[in-house]
């Protein structure tokens, strides 16, 4: 897996949570550096179609336009958790479309007849799945922050940024795990 690749792609979103804040030029400052960072990191991810890719470049945009250009300011409170859903529906559609995100990622840098073998994308669905998982319990900490206004709760606000850790951290051992699985099988018919 071209992992510098995939972790690339997620540079504008953390960017943007990074920067947005909650007057609206620092809103704006965040999407202009996410839309940029869009281009700058995923120019090449873009031109191929990498869904993760155009998924971003499409929710900077459109969420701009509506908030800024629209003046649809009552969506910036929404856009933790709406950011979280969407990569979230991301993980399981391409699952469930039979084709998981991280497989784009993956075949970087793979000869073909390897991209096409069945353990090839069965990595790719676990891994793309972990992301899932991980997607998931931060959208539903942020659907939980976002109705429970508590100011005890703020420090779940890190949970997200935690599983994405786990996700990270587990993108980057599992590949190398059943690769060493798969040599200590092929040496024991041997």
């Amino acid at each position: 897996m071209n992992l510098l690749s995939l972790l690339t792609a997620f540079v504008p979103w953390i960017a943007f949570t990074l920067l947005a804040g909650s007057t609206l030029e620092s809103l704006i400052l965040a999407f202009v550096v996410a839309l940029a960072l869009t281009i700058l990191t995923s120019y090449k991810q873009l031109l191929k179609g990498y869904i993760l890719s155009v998924i971003t470049m499409v929710f900077f945009v459109v969420f701009f336009i509506l908030i800024v250009g629209l003046q649809q300011y009552y969506l910036a409170n929404y856009l933790a958790v709406l950011s979280m859903l969407i990569l979230t529906v991301v993980c399981w559609a391409t699952m469930l479309f039979h084709f998981p995100f991280t497989l784009q990622y993956s075949r970087e840098g793979v000869e073909p007849e390897r991209a096409q073998s069945a353990p090839f994308l069965h990595v790719n669905y676990i891994i793309t799945a972990v992301w899932g998982i991980a997607f998931t319990l931060g959208f539903l900490v942020n659907a939980f922050l976002l109705v429970r206004h508590d100011p005890g709760l703020a420090m779940l606000g890190n949970l997200p940024w935690v599983f994405m850790i786990i996700a990270i951290g587990f993108t980057v051992w599992y590949p190398s795990y059943v690769h060493k699985q798969r040599a200590l099988q092929a040496g024991a018919y041997q």
